[in-house]
């Protein structure tokens, strides 16, 4: 009888073990296992694997301690909520084309920077042209901020949808458009 008692305490520990390790998260930041794998870069590129940019972009690391180049690449004023970002723009620069990757210190604040980024960023940077289709999405910690022209033929909802696509997200914790 104690073998047996033994044997069930075992058996149901295990089961517990593996019903708990193959638990997934939401994407709402409560769930570390949730976390996109990879540097924003990789993000980027999942992104293009999935729809095709028609454009030669170049994907680079965001000073965030230029004031400028952070206001430019991002709208936000203040990176201290910001772990690190990357830029994917076209090598001709009068091409209203921007995707930006950031990843911020909390998921939890990552809806509240991505409405931050879509209110502070500037369409019109390039000067000559406008982005008129313009998307921030946020999920766990990652926030990705997507402008366009849309005469180019490509839209927000295009990129947004390619990178729930590679990464399987069902919902995104925040999702703004201008």
């Amino acid at each position: 009888m104690k073998r047996f008692l033994a044997f069930l305490t075992a058996s149901v520990l295990a089961l517990s073990l593996l019903v708990g390790c193959s638990a997934k998260g939401n994407g709402n930041g409560s769930d570390s296992a949730a976390k996109l794998p990879g540097s924003l870069s990789d993000i980027v590129d999942a992104i293009y694997k999935e729809q095709e940019c028609p454009l030669d972009v170049t994907t680079e690391d965001v000073d965030l301690t230029d004031e400028w180049t952070l206001s430019s690449f991002t709208g936000l004023t203040d990176a201290s909520e910001v772990k690190e970002a990357v830029a994917s723009e076209p090598m001709i620069s009068s091409i209203a084309y921007s995707l930006v990757v950031v990843r911020v210190a909390d998921a939890n604040k990552a809806p509240d920077i991505a409405k931050e980024m879509i209110d502070g960023i500037n369409p019109r940077k390039w000067v000559c042209v406008e982005a008129d289709d313009i998307q921030a999405v946020s999920y766990d910690d990652v926030v990705l901020l997507f402008m366009v022209d849309s005469e180019l033929g490509y839209s927000s909802e295009t990129v947004v949808n390619a990178f729930a696509s590679a990464y399987q997200i069902k919902e995104f914790s925040a999702q703004y458009s201008k």
